[in-house]
């Protein structure tokens, strides 16, 4: 595709901090950051002088490139592992370039996985992020979303004294603690026929080799964790459990994974969506699932291959928002593309973009179906 303009801008995201806007032919593209960040991950700033970085990616106004060549020109002009120097205007530019350049929609559907509750980084009282919903039988996307509308909706009716209001992330935050969370959860998840997935994000409270759980006022060595873990998992059913321990043990994800083969066991500060750190994983076998977000490595195809190496050792990639997002939707359109399985983009607020996109496209493409990888 021929680029015949680019611009860059400075926009507020759904925390109202600042993130950038690119612009290719008409076509935008939006960085989204996150709370709980790995530290492996692709930097996400805003340019202290955008106007700088746009001069810079401009050199590429009438050059014909695919989205790989675009996307390797982007990462030759940050010059850096990280991009450190143009940050997020990288994925921006490369979330532009893809949109302008066009997509290609399969005819499968991710599932929804739908944070309902939520604490840690994200806010709340929970140590564990976040308290998902799995509507696991669903038959289409319309009626996966309806089940965790309900399931989000009846939590609020049902405990209304006990919500406190939403988090970054359009999640519940509730008074109760993890245990009585996931009490209530599992109570109605079983009622619409949805199982329960945890993001524990628990690299955000390990600190000198002990997890601190201070929802349940306990220092937990790593194989006490793992006993910790394994009991949630056998007590509430749990079919998802995304970094249960810190993002650089890789022997303790493998421990978790080798005694539950059926449960997705699922790496994000693990992984970062890299596929080098993917590779390792593989190599150790630690997990069996990974998170995909683009701006965690920096481009869609670097986030591409991440995918394709996933499939070929049999991980289930999930497409994922952050925490900080703006009301770009390319994941959704990603998702299809790719045949993610299952898109992780909360339930409320802005993150609505991303599940409305899917609706319409199931209105729009010829005899969808739930991608039943």
């Amino acid at each position: 595709m021929k680029i015949n303009s680019l611009e860059l801008r400075e926009i507020i995201d759904s925390r109202t901090k600042t993130t950038v806007e690119a612009e290719i032919n008409g076509n935008y593209g939006k960085a989204p950051s996150g709370a709980s960040t790995g530290e492996h991950e692709a930097k996400c700033f805003v340019p202290e002088n955008l106007k700088d970085t746009e001069d810079l990616i401009k050199n590429l106004e009438g050059k014909d490139l695919t989205q790989e060549e675009f996307d390797k020109q982007i990462k030759q002009l940050d010059d850096t592992e990280d991009f450190s120097r143009i940050g997020a205007a990288g994925i921006a530019s490369s979330f532009a370039f893809k949109q302008a350049s066009g997509l290609k929609h399969s005819k499968k559907f991710p599932l929804p996985l739908s944070n309902v509750i939520g604490g840690g980084e994200h806010g709340g009282n929970t140590s564990i992020q976040e308290f998902l919903v799995l509507p696991v039988n669903a038959q289409s996307f319309p009626e996966a979303l309806k089940t965790n509308t309900a399931i989000y909706q009846e939590l609020k009716e049902k405990h209304p004294r006990k919500i406190q209001g939403m988090n970054d992330e359009g999640a519940l935050i509730t008074t109760m603690n993890d245990e009585k969370t996931l009490k209530a959860l599992k109570k109605i998840a079983d009622k619409h026929d949805a199982r329960i997935g945890l993001d524990v994000a628990a690299s955000e409270f390990y600190e000198d080799g002990e997890y601190k759980v201070s929802s349940i006022r306990e220092n937990l060595s790593p194989e006490d964790m793992l006993d910790f873990i394994q009991k949630l998992i056998d007590r509430f059913e749990l079919v998802y459990v995304e970094d249960p321990f810190d993002q650089n043990d890789f022997r303790m994800h493998a421990k978790l994974t080798k005694k539950n083969p059926e449960v997705m066991i699922c790496g994000d500060d693990l992984f970062t969506t890299d596929k080098e750190r993917l590779q390792e994983g593989i190599e150790n076998g630690a997990c069996n699932s990974l998170i995909i977000k683009p701006n965690q490595i920096g481009t869609v195809t670097d986030a591409k291959k991440t995918v394709e190496l996933a499939k070929t050792q049999d991980y289930t990639p999930v497409i994922s928002h952050r925490s900080g997002e703006t009301c770009d939707s390319t994941i959704s359109d990603l998702a299809l593309e790719w045949e993610t399985p299952i898109i992780k983009a909360g339930i409320a607020d802005i993150r609505i973009a991303k599940l409305n996109r899917l609706i319409r496209l199931w209105d729009q493409i010829e005899e969808p179906e739930i991608n039943q990888r």
